[in-house]
């Protein structure tokens, strides 16, 4: 099941969901980015080489790839408290 708003609905797992976009560097939350698969075809061989990287990481490694995720979320929530602190 998946929260849309207040309803849960179901859904099929082989369902799959593709958005485009024609912004040349488009920014996601942190949160988003560890939800799902970015493609970027405006690659370079160095970024190609990296984003299969992390693919070998998650399938060989999925306790590493975990623990990047969770980095990944800890990282932005220091960036919000630090920002929320620096308002005062």
């Amino acid at each position: 099941c998946i929260r849309l708003g207040d309803a849960t609905i179901e859904y099929s797992k082989d369902f799959r969901f593709y958005i485009t976009t024609k912004l040349s560097n488009p920014h996601y939350l942190p949160e988003v980015s560890t939800k799902v698969t970015l493609l970027n075809f405006m690659i370079t061989p160095d970024g190609l080489e990296d984003q299969l990287l992390g693919i070998v990481v998650a399938k060989e490694r999925p306790d590493l790839e975990e623990e990047k995720n969770r980095l990944i979320m800890q990282s932005a929530e220091n960036k919000k408290k630090l920002k929320e602190i620096e308002d005062k």
